[in-house]
């Protein structure tokens, strides 16, 4: 009596054991697949910026070092005010030719920003150009 005791302990404990690391294995599998399933909701949220939008950005980034080369801002590396109108007229002209090339995919506000921005810059250049 007492070794089939300890044959159903043994077989009760070892069922367990059994139920147990099937437990885990499917805890694991639930985690992995919810990590899959976020991976592919971040996925679907970013969505590559559209053409327009990369120009629009890269022109703020331009007109930038535009009036940095102007001498009417400081370098934020630098700390000093550098004028080189040589690099400004690139600057301005590069803005211009990709407002030229994307000016019809622009929404009216930036439409109306991107003119304004190249009219400073180009009087800002000739006042410079005529102080030299």
């Amino acid at each position: 009596m007492k070794k089939e005791e300890e044959a159903r302990d043994n077989k009760t404990e070892k069922d367990e054991e059994i139920k147990e690391k099937k437990a885990q294995k499917e805890e694991k599998e639930e985690t992995k697949e919810k990590a899959k399933e976020e991976e592919k909701k971040q996925e679907e949220h970013f969505k590559e910026p559209d053409l327009p939008v990369l120009f629009v950005w890269f022109i703020s980034v331009l007109s930038g070092k535009a009036w940095e080369h102007l001498g009417l801002i400081m370098n934020p590396e630098t700390k000093e005010i550098n004028k080189d109108l040589k690099k400004a007229k690139i600057a301005i002209d590069t803005v211009a030719f990709l407002y030229d090339q994307i000016k019809d995919d622009l929404n009216p506000e930036d439409f109306k920003r991107i003119e304004n921005l190249l009219a400073n810059l180009r009087m800002n250049y000739v006042e410079k150009l005529k102080e030299s």
